[in-house]
């Protein structure tokens, strides 16, 4: 068993995915905006966005995915560049909903294998070292 020096602190996994989306936010004057963007990392509980213009930690923002025309309400969370691009973490304000479709194991979950005689999955931590011979 793999030990890791420190626990893992997510609440699920997440998975890189890219997703065209429109970011809508405020500006101080009151005025609202449209920017471009796309997922690089999504998570059940928000996303890692990337995109042109960058925001302030805190923010408020809205985010429509263009694809299904859904939106869901985020905070900013984090920002960092990194060669010429730019990242915008953001949290789901109301984290219980499901955005992405997707279903998300919880963080520390370990992968099911398929067998390699039967093609089955198998649970994790069986393993087949010994095939039968024939």
């Amino acid at each position: 068993m793999q030990r890791t020096r420190y626990p893992e602190r997510r609440r699920t996994m997440r998975l890189s995915l890219q997703i065209p989306l429109t970011v809508q936010c405020r500006l101080p004057e009151g005025e609202t905006i449209d920017l471009s963007a796309s997922t690089y990392i999504v998570g059940a509980n928000g996303a890692l966005l990337l995109m042109d213009t960058p925001l302030i930690p805190g923010q408020t923002v809205r985010i429509f995915n263009d694809h299904t025309a859904k939106f869901v309400d985020c905070v900013v969370t984090s920002l960092r560049e990194k060669r010429e691009r730019r990242f915008v973490g953001v949290a789901f304000i109301n984290p219980n909903i499901d955005f992405w479709h997707i279903v998300f194991p919880k963080s520390g979950t370990r992968q099911a294998i398929r067998s390699s005689q039967t093609g089955a999955l198998m649970p994790p931590g069986i393993r087949q070292d010994n095939p039968p011979q024939f």
